[in-house]
């Protein structure tokens, strides 16, 4: 298995391995890559394999992870067609025995991780992953708001385009909204504490809004879409349709002085790019209360939950080192 720096042009490769999986998460999107600071797109290597792709990389020292600087890299799940998951996972496996590597796997989704074989593999042992499982959401649920679960959203939709009827255009973003949408996110930064986010949060939802926007204009997958009422910018989303069939939100901000703007945003999004989508992905709500209740107030249908798999008696070695 040969491991090279990974490129923005092997997203073409990793796709079509994408295309023959079932993979619901986000962590092969090059965006969600490429944008958070975790994992280090810089120290990021890949290998295509028998058919699969491979993915490892060096936390970034300022995620704060408290295990950065315990592991040397850290291995994403290989992607594979469907049914072939665990086949990938041994020559992971067999690769590390073979080259002195740990083996350390992260963001594995918990079906999988429990599907692999117990004598060989284990999960390891952490309290947080509700933080960060990945929201499911069926897109006609998103679309449609029916039914009474939905019926505060349908009538804040409904209220805003009442009220700003005329006024309002949801439109696809042009390089020319750049700076609309640069004054909107300054502002929401503004109004927002961020005594409650990771360290350096501000900086990374930058990086991802910038990077999101330019791949909305390079790519046929990634959208993002913007709001106006009187001419003025008020809410922007963005996104992007996987080739697994998967509709993920990357980035979805408002000016809650417009009543009804996040719902109308969700809603206009969903129908405009995922009607056709197996699922929609808004993805974790790292642990905070706010987020958190946000995005079970949209009924998610499921979740891609995470689990991080080593290899059998790494927890008991992990212990023993900490003293416990």
């Amino acid at each position: 298995m040969q491991f090279e720096r990974i490129k923005e042009s092997d997203k073409k490769r990793i796709d079509e391995v994408l295309a023959k999986s079932n993979w619901t998460g986000s962590e092969y999107s090059m965006l969600y890559l490429r944008g958070w600071d975790f994992f280090d797109f810089d120290t990021m290597t890949v290998a295509f394999e028998g058919g699969y792709v491979f993915i490892r990389f060096s936390p970034h020292l300022l995620a704060g992870d408290e295990e950065s600087d315990s592991h040397g890299y850290i291995f994403l799940p290989p992607l594979a067609p469907e049914g072939e998951f665990a086949k990938a996972v041994d020559m992971l496996r067999e690769y590390c025995e073979s080259s002195g590597e740990e083996f350390y796997m992260s963001s594995c989704r918990k079906e999988e991780a429990e599907s692999l074989d117990p004598s060989v593999y284990e999960i390891a042992d952490k309290e947080d992953y509700r933080n960060y499982a990945e929201y499911l959401y069926a897109p006609s649920d998103l679309i449609e708001l029916k039914g009474k679960k939905y019926h505060s959203k349908r009538n804040f939709v409904k209220r805003f385009i009442n009220t700003y009827q005329g006024k309002y255009v949801f439109r696809t973003y042009s390089e020319n909204d750049k700076e609309g949408v640069c004054a909107l996110f300054g502002e929401w930064i503004k109004n927002k504490s961020f005594d409650e986010y990771h360290d350096g949060m501000e900086r990374q939802e930058k990086k991802v809004v910038r990077l999101a926007l330019e791949y909305s204009l390079k790519y046929d997958d990634f959208f993002a879409d913007v709001m106006e009422v009187d001419g003025r910018i008020v809410g922007f989303e963005t996104g992007e349709l996987t080739a697994a069939g998967v509709g993920i939100v990357h980035i979805e901000k408002g000016d809650i002085e417009y009543d009804g703007i996040y719902p109308s945003l969700c809603q206009m999004f969903a129908a405009k790019h995922f009607a056709g989508a197996r699922y929609i992905n808004r993805q974790e709500d790292m642990g905070l209360e706010g987020l958190r209740k946000s995005k079970e107030s949209y009924h998610p249908c499921g979740f891609v939950e995470k689990r991080i798999v080593r290899l059998v008696g790494a927890n008991e070695k992990e212990r023993a080192k900490n003293g416990n």
